[in-house]
C-alpha cells in the first residue's frame, strides 16, 4: 500500500497534543485495575519489593557482595526493567484490547499508545517507594546526577510510544508475535545486566553489554538513581535506537494504519 505520511504524522501529533484524553485514559485504567482493593496500585509495589529484597539478600551472599551496594543496584534496575518490559507486553495487546473503541470511534492510535506509556509511568512512580526505603537502608547519598532521571524517563517514554505503536500494529495482524515478545523478554532479563554487573563480564562477552540496547534503556534511568551519570555511549546508542525506531514505525504506520480496524 502507498504510504500516507501526512495521515500518520497527523495521527501522531494529534494524539500527542490531546494530553487531557490520554492522561485520563491512563489514570482511569490504573484505578480500574485496583478497584475495590485496600492497598490499590501499591499491591504491585509490595510484591516487587518482596521480590527485590528476597532476591537481593540471597544473591548478594552468593556473589560475596555487600547487600548495601547490591540492593540499590538491583532495585533501580528492576524498577526500570519492569516499566520497559510492560511497555512491550501491554503494547502487544494495546489495539485489540481497545477493539470496541477503535471500531466505534475515530480515535488516534498514538493516543492509545501514549495512554499505555503514561499508566506505566504512574506505576513506576508508585514503585519508587521501594527504592526510597532501600536508599535509607543502604545510605545512598543524594547527588546532582540524580536529576538526570528526568531526561532519562523522558527519553525512555518517547521510545515507549513507538514500541507500543509498532507492536500494537504488528500484533493486531499477527497475534503470535505477542507470545514471541513475552518469551524474548523473559530470556533478555537474564542476559541483560539487571541482576549482575557489567564489570563481571570480560573479553568478547562484553558485547552483551556494549551493544545490548535493553541494557542502555535501563541504564539511562538506573545510573541517575544511583547518583551516576550515564556514559556517552549509552546516550548515543539510545538516541540511535530512538531515531531508528521512530523511522521504521512511521513508515509502517503510514502504510498499514488504515488496515488496523480490519485486522481487529
Amino acid at each position: 500500500m502507498t504510504p500516507e505520511y501526512g495521515v500518520a504524522i497527523t495521527d501522531i501529533t494529534s494524539g500527542l497534543m490531546n494530553w487531557d484524553m490520554w492522561g485520563r485514559l491512563g489514570w482511569r485504567e490504573v484505578k480500574r485495575r485496583y478497584r475495590r482493593t485496600v492497598v490499590g496500585p501499591f499491591w504491585t509495589t509490595l510484591s516487587l519489593g518482596i521480590f527485590v529484597v528476597a532476591l537481593g539478600v540471597v544473591w548478594s551472599r552468593l556473589w560475596g557482595q555487600d547487600p548495601k551496594t547490591y540492593l540499590p543496584y538491583l532495585t533501580s534496575g528492576m524498577l526500570t526493567w519492569v516499566m520497559f518490559s510492560t511497555f512491550c507486553t501491554e503494547g502487544s495487546s494495546s489495539f485489540f484490547a481497545s477493539e470496541a473503541l477503535i471500531k466505534q470511534l475515530r480515535v488516534s492510535y498514538t493516543l492509545l499508545s501514549i495512554a499505555v506509556v503514561w499508566r506505566n509511568l504512574i506505576v513506576f512512580f508508585h514503585n519508587l517507594a521501594i527504592y526510597f526505603f532501600i536508599c535509607i537502608y543502604a545510605g545512598v547519598p543524594i547527588a546532582w546526577p540524580m536529576l538526570l532521571i528526568v531526561p532519562g524517563l523522558l527519553v525512555l517514554s518517547i521510545n515507549g510510544v513507538w514500541i507500543v505503536l509498532l507492536l500494537g500494529m504488528i500484533c493486531s495482524r499477527f497475534r503470535d508475535i505477542q507470545q514471541l515478545v513475552t518469551s524474548i523478554l523473559q530470556v533478555s532479563m537474564f542476559i541483560t545486566p539487571i541482576f549482575w554487573s557489567p564489570d563481571q563480564l570480560t573479553g568478547r562477552a562484553k558485547i552483551l553489554v556494549d551493544y545490548n540496547p535493553l541494557y542502555h534503556y535501563v541504564d539511562i534511568v538506573r545510573s541517575p538513581l544511583l547518583g551516576k551519570v550515564p556514559s556517552a555511549w549509552t546516550w548515543f546508542l539510545v538516541a540511535l535506537m530512538t531515531a531508528a525506531g521512530w523511522s521504521v514505525t512511521i513508515y509502517l504506520f503510514s502504510r498499514f494504519r488504515r488496515r488496523i480496524p480490519y485486522w481487529l
